[in-house]
């Protein structure tokens, strides 16, 4: 009998995509991220001692430009977490281990996105390869519940290329959503899982129809040695950890 490590592997060896819980020790870790997130928000905005992440909507912002400019004040509070990156790889190691060996690099700044209900300013229907490395994997973690439309839509690698061809037609919005309905995947992802999917796998955000707003952190992990995209080593990644050989030959001209 496949243990579940084996079957998460499998089904992510036929599909590109894999829903996994994180280590429960990292959850208490999220947790604190999530609270401070919550303080620095009620700080920042006024009149809101009631605010949670999931109605976060129902404050009355000024403008889009005041909801960036706050995006971005939480997105640095984020990236000060230094110990983030490993948490986070630590939490689904056994999974990233079997896929990307010993000697791994991430990506050095982490983003924060903040969906409202209804909002059409959003990412648009694409993969991250090759601009990404091909031989990368993205890590999606939503710090709320995440389900029915407030996830994304991910597809099958095996469908890749009709949906190459078909978004070379440059297609409306409304045929986006009707193929995503058709063909992608639209997983519940709770809080305290995460989504991890190939760089070559298409995804689409639709719009947000639920009454929460979705708050999701991503970032990427890749083996420092197999080929690099557009985005280069120094300037897009920084290593997180190295295999004794690799140390070693750090150690001597070669």
């Amino acid at each position: 009998m496949k243990t579940n490590l084996e079957k998460k592997l499998n089904n992510f060896n036929n599909k590109g995509y894999v829903v996994l819980d994180i280590d429960k020790d990292q959850i208490k870790y999220l947790k604190k991220i999530k609270k401070n997130f919550l303080t620095k928000s009620r700080n920042y905005l006024k009149n809101s001692n009631n605010l949670k992440l999931e109605n976060f909507h129902k404050f009355n912002f000024k403008n889009n430009i005041f909801l960036n400019n706050f995006r971005l004040k939480m997105m640095t509070e984020l990236n000060k977490y230094s110990d983030f990156k490993q948490k986070m790889y630590s939490s689904i190691s056994p999974f990233l281990d079997k896929c990307l060996g010993p000697d791994i690099i991430v990506q050095k700044n982490l983003n924060l996105v903040i969906q409202k209900p209804h909002d059409t300013d959003r990412a648009p229907f694409h993969k991250d390869a090759p601009a990404n490395s091909n031989y990368e994997l993205v890590v999606w973690l939503p710090l709320v519940d995440c389900h029915k439309s407030m996830s994304m839509y991910v597809f099958d690698v095996n469908s890749h290329d009709y949906i190459n061809n078909f978004l070379k037609k440059n297609v409306s919005h409304q045929k986006q959503e009707i193929l995503s309905k058709k063909k992608g995947y639209l997983p519940n992802v709770k809080f305290g899982q995460v989504l991890v999917f190939w760089s070559n796998c298409f995804h689409y955000i639709p719009v947000n129809k639920e009454d929460k707003t979705r708050w999701s952190i991503n970032l990427r992990y890749k083996n420092l040695f197999t080929k690099y995209g557009t985005k280069n080593l120094l300037d897009f990644y920084e290593i997180l950890r190295v295999s004794p050989i690799s140390n070693l030959l750090n150690k001597i001209e070669v």
